[in-house]
Parts: C-alpha cells; sequence; structure tokens
C-alpha cells in the first residue's frame, strides 16, 4: 500500500492492521471483509494539519486518484478549526457501502470538524405540476433556516391552472398554498436534497381545479442546484377529491 504525504511527498508501506485500528467509520467485520475482497486498500493519502493533526484517507487507486481526493478533501480542511490537536483520525473511502463512500465521508468530516454557521435562506422557486391530468404552472417564494444537519421553513407559492376556453375567453386560476416544510440530506450539509412538507389553501375563492378546504402533501428530491423532483397529493372539496401530482422546480 502507497501513503502519500500531502506535503511532503513522501512515499512509504502501511499496513492494513493499523487502519482497522484508526478508522472512524469502522463497518461490520463482515461488511470489512466484503469491502477488502472487492475494494481492497492500496493507497493512503495524508493531510499534515497546522495544529499536528493528522488526517488519514485509505482508499483504492481504481476507484479515487490522489488528485481527485486531494482536490474534494483540501478545502474542507483548510477550515477544520474544529480537529483536535497532535490526534489522528484516518476514514476508508469505499464506493461500496454508503458510510464508507466519498460523499459520506466529507460530510462526515464537515460535520465534526468544521465550524457551522446557521443561515436564512430566501429563494424563488417556479416549476410545473401535472395535476388530476392538468398541468399546472407553479411559482412562489420560499425562505428557509439552515442548521447543521437539517433545515426548516416554510414557502408561499401559486398554483396556476388555464380551464377550457369558453367563447374564446381565457380564464386563469390562482390557487395560492402557504406550505410548511422540513429539508434534511444524510449525506450533504450544503444542498438538502429531500424536502416534505404539508400546505393549506388560503384564497377561498373558487376554481375550478380546487374548492373548499384543500390541502396538499408532497416530497421533494433535489437532483441538483437548480432542478427538483415533486411528488405529492392534493385533497380539496373539504377532502372529498384527491388529486396526484408529480411535476418539477427550479431553484
Amino acid at each position: 500500500m502507497k501513503r502519500y504525504f500531502l506535503l511532503t511527498g513522501i512515499a512509504m508501506l502501511f499496513s492494513i492492521s493499523l487502519f482497522a485500528q484508526e478508522v472512524e467509520n469502522q463497518l461490520s467485520k463482515f461488511n470489512q471483509n466484503m469491502i477488502n475482497e472487492k475494494s481492497p486498500i492500496t493507497d493512503t493519502l495524508v493531510f499534515n494539519l497546522p495544529n499536528e493533526g493528522t488526517f488519514l484517507l485509505y482508499f483504492n487507486n481504481q476507484e479515487h486518484s490522489v488528485e481527485s481526493l486531494q482536490e474534494e478533501f483540501q478545502p474542507i480542511l483548510e477550515n477544520a478549526t474544529k480537529f483536535p490537536d497532535f490526534e489522528t483520525k484516518g476514514y476508508r473511502i469505499a464506493e461500496s457501502f454508503s458510510s464508507t463512500s466519498l460523499e459520506a465521508v466529507k460530510y462526515e468530516v464537515e460535520n465534526k470538524y468544521v465550524q457551522h454557521l446557521d443561515s436564512l435562506e430566501f429563494t424563488f422557486p417556479v416549476g410545473l405540476d401535472y395535476t388530476g391530468g392538468d398541468f399546472t404552472p407553479v411559482a412562489g417564494f420560499r425562505t428557509h433556516l439552515n442548521l447543521r444537519n437539517f433545515s426548516f421553513g416554510g414557502s408561499i407559492t401559486n398554483h396556476i391552472y388555464f380551464p377550457p376556453r369558453i367563447e374564446e375567453n381565457i380564464k386563469v386560476n390562482s390557487s395560492w398554498f402557504v406550505n410548511a416544510e422540513f429539508s434534511w440530506e444524510k449525506y450533504s450539509r450544503e444542498n438538502k436534497k429531500n424536502t416534505v412538507g404539508i400546505g393549506l389553501l388560503m384564497n377561498d375563492t373558487k376554481s375550478d381545479l380546487f374548492s373548499g378546504t384543500t390541502v396538499r402533501a408532497f416530497y421533494k428530491h433535489q437532483l441538483n442546484k437548480n432542478i427538483a423532483i415533486e411528488v405529492g397529493v392534493v385533497g380539496t372539496e373539504n377532502l372529498k377529491t384527491f388529486y396526484p401530482t408529480i411535476g418539477v422546480r427550479f431553484w
């Protein structure tokens, strides 16, 4: 196994037995045997920190390169002000298990050693839903309080419906919902990929799509920083009629 020092560039052999003692994301013995067969450790990347702490990454060079891991972890460790002085922490990286995946290790290192600042986020999402057989454009305002491992907040969204024309007259129905939301992501601090929410129709004006007490429940999964897929259900007519919904959100 090769051991790479980020600062000194020295390579040397390193025993797997020592790895088993140092690793922070230790797997069960059964899973450890599986991962050693499928993706054995070939290299170790060593980061020597200013506080004389040492951060180790154990990996297989068929899955990751030294350069790519250095690029991923260098910015994180530069801000790792909570990393203990004079201590050594090691992590196994292997994509066979979620807890040893690159994203999981990055998340854990950030979560444990990087100081987190709570923030308030404001966005103006737009999108398009398919609701009960009709397409409904959506636009609104969203605010979330971002904490270390999750965020929560609310949004106001306008679901626009265009009923069939009658005598060439164009009619537009605007249905305003106020929504409570909770977001989380197990392996990401920057982007909360999963959101659940529940919303209540605010305007009482009867529309061709919603009427009476109307409630919506939804789940949203963020594909990247700009695009999300949302699925849910809307109960209308005093919760006597239900429509499934699926849609896309931007921002």
